[in-house]
């Protein structure tokens, strides 16, 4: 079993990480290339367009038409928020006969707040129509985690008391707050009397609290590593798979060092 791990299983997994990497660097490349592709406008100019364009814009971030609203947790006023819970726990499996136990975390709860905002520069507003769209880098408002079970005071002796597996949970909140500075790219025109701004029809939708900037830096520096190690895990994992179909042997002498 271990000799098919080895000489098979492991060069494909390898493979398979390189073209992960690879794809992940090559959507970075998109993105960065939409930035540089799309003029940086203000809500003014945007008024005079009659059809969707992609273009930038740079500003603030301030509430929608339903006004701003409340975090799920921690109460504070935003425009967007995205809240998480990860419950900590503890599995038992038995197996050939022993038990093993182990520490597990699994998320329960990921939610994004898909109203629209809008974002504010010198010349305007203009309202972001997104889905629970995914803002690039926003702050974290909480990170808070709670034991489970209860707290028992007996005879002046503090302890908790936890009859289940579950250990805890972590809740965590991110916000964007009236007056956040924003980047965003995406396809934009009046409507109805009134700015907005879209996910193109092709191409990527950014909101971003980095500066644009900051962003390409990021992503050149992202899809650069994604390249480099992508391409080596994949060359690497073919040159194993073709030398042991060669029959090499590259993987048998991994396999005598472990058994």
């Amino acid at each position: 079993m271990i000799d098919f791990l080895i000489r098979f299983l492991i060069p494909l997994v390898l493979a398979a990480s390189g073209v992960r990497f690879l794809f992940e660097a090559y959507v970075q490349q998109r993105k960065r290339n939409a930035m540089r592709a799309a003029p940086t406008v203000t809500c003014a100019e945007i008024a005079e367009y009659d059809e969707p364009v992609v273009c930038e814009v740079k500003g603030t971030a301030v509430p929608g038409p339903e006004g701003p609203v409340r975090a799920p947790f921690s109460q504070q006023p935003c425009v967007w928020h995205r809240s998480t819970v990860t419950v900590r726990y503890q599995d038992t499996e038995t197996r050939d006969g022993r038990t093993e136990t182990t520490t597990r975390e699994r998320t329960v709860h990921d939610q994004v707040h898909g109203a629209p905002f809008a974002v504010r520069d010198a010349a305007g507003e203009i309202l972001l129509v997104h889905t629970g769209e995914e803002v690039d880098e926003p702050p974290q408002s909480l990170s808070h985690y709670e034991r489970a079970g209860r707290d028992v005071n007996l005879f002046g002796l503090s302890f908790r008391v936890n009859f289940s597996n579950v250990l805890g949970h972590r809740y965590e909140e991110w916000i964007v707050a009236p007056g956040q500075p924003l980047y965003v790219l995406g396809a934009a025109m009046a409507e109805d009397g009134r700015l907005v701004m879209r996910r193109p029809d092709t191409g990527p939708f950014i909101i971003s609290t980095r500066s644009e900037e900051q962003l390409s830096t990021s992503l050149r520096v992202d899809l650069i590593w994604g390249y480099v190690l992508g391409g080596v895990l994949l060359a690497a994992g073919l040159v194993w798979l073709v030398l042991e179909l060669m029959h090499a042997d590259p993987g048998g002498h991994l396999v005598r060092l472990i058994t």
